[in-house]
Formats: C-alpha cells, structure tokens, sequence
C-alpha cells in the first residue's frame, strides 16, 4: 500500500533569520579556529554557507528541503546566477573548498574521525604541520567569502 504522501514542508525560518544566523555562525566560526575547535570550526563554516544559500532558496520557494546537500541546495536556489561574472571564479573556487570538506554529519566527529575524512577525501596535498589546523582555516576563509559575496549582493 503505497505511503500517502502529505504536504510539501515550509520553511518555519524567514530568509532573514537565515542572513543573520550565517553571519552569526561564521563569526563563531572564527572564535572556534582561534580557540583551536577545529572540529567544530569545520562544522559551523559549512552550516553558516548552509544559512546563506537557503535564505536564497526562500526568495524562490517556500518549500523546505531537509537535506544538507550544498550542491542540490545552491542549484536550487539559483545562487550561482545571482552574481555578476567577475565574482564568479572566486565564488566557484570557495563554493569547491567547502563542499568538499564539510558534510552535516561532521558535527558527529571527533577529531581523529574528521582528520580520517579529510585523508581520505586527499585534502592534505600541500599542507605542511596539523592538517585539522590548516584545513579549518582553508573552509572558514572559504565559508567567510561565500557569506560576505552572499550578503552584498542580498543587500544590492
């Protein structure tokens, strides 16, 4: 007997909340490098891109996708196409270095389980000293561009 299949969900969170907690969540994500939590460093930075990215999906679509796919997200919400040609190449190349590292379920890991992940994802090419450090730096800097690109141009 097929599952009835109900309403579509809606988002309970406004398109600003979700501005604000990215702003909020990659300022913490800065404390937490500066605090050596790298793990959660990771975490917060994929989230606060996570914020950013749905508060565009919304601009198009009350419909809420429980899923924390960043690709699916980011096409869904057209957020590639809202930004001018230039911004493009550094929007792409920060979008790459958080999809590859961040995954929702890191705010399970310990940190011998997220340095796992990222040696078996080959992240560690050309990083010298703690590969947790240098990595958490690379995805908040990376989440820190895609919310400052996302924010300008939601205020433009």
């Amino acid at each position: 007997m097929p599952i009835p299949m109900g309403k579509p969900k809606t988002s309970a969170i406004s398109r600003q909340v979700y501005i604000v907690a990215a702003h909020e969540h990659i300022r913490a994500a800065f404390e937490l490098v500066a605090a050596k939590r790298y793990v959660l460093a990771n975490y917060v930075s994929g989230l606060a891109v996570e914020c950013v990215i749905r508060a565009y999906r919304l601009k198009i679509s009350s419909e809420f996708d429980e899923r924390h796919d960043l690709r699916e997200l980011a096409r869904a919400a057209r957020f590639f196409d809202l930004f001018p040609p230039q911004r493009l190449q550094a929007l792409s190349i920060a979008f790459t270095n958080v999809v590859l590292q961040w995954e929702n379920s890191h705010r399970y890991r310990s940190e011998d389980s997220l340095r796992k992940f990222l040696v078996e994802r080959k992240l560690f090419r050309g990083i010298k000293g703690d590969l947790l450090a240098a990595r958490a730096h690379i995805i908040v800097n990376a989440a820190f561009d895609l919310v400052s690109l996302g924010v300008s141009q939601w205020q433009d």
